[in-house]
């Protein structure tokens, strides 16, 4: 038998169920009393960064990587500003002419 033929059959338990299915109705002010309960309420509150980082930082692991990422974000940025600008003859002065590491690369 095939699958459409399953479906088919009158004698379905399934069949037989929605035989007895009766709808329901809802009451008259279903509507009303439906926008009543959205117009009551509470707003959700806006998004903000203090409320994301009060939901998450109680999670340890959480907290401890975005310190570690805080961090680092911190010093590469104060690296960089603080470094000093080397011309590239100073990076390469080693490499000069009358010095030890340029008679090893003749």
């Amino acid at each position: 038998m095939t699958y459409y033929g399953l479906m088919n059959n009158p004698n379905d338990k399934l069949h037989q169920l929605l035989r007895q299915w009766q709808e329901i109705e809802p009451s008259a002010n279903f509507d009303a009393q439906i926008w009543r309960r959205i117009r009551q309420a509470e707003p959700e509150p806006a998004p903000s960064f203090a409320g994301w980082l009060r939901d998450w930082l109680p999670r340890p692991a959480l907290a401890l990587s975005l310190a570690v990422v805080i961090g680092i974000a911190i010093g590469i940025s104060s690296g960089m500003f603080s470094a000093p600008v080397v011309q590239p003859t100073e990076q390469l002065s080693f490499l000069a002419p009358n010095t030890l590491a340029s008679a090893l690369g003749r």
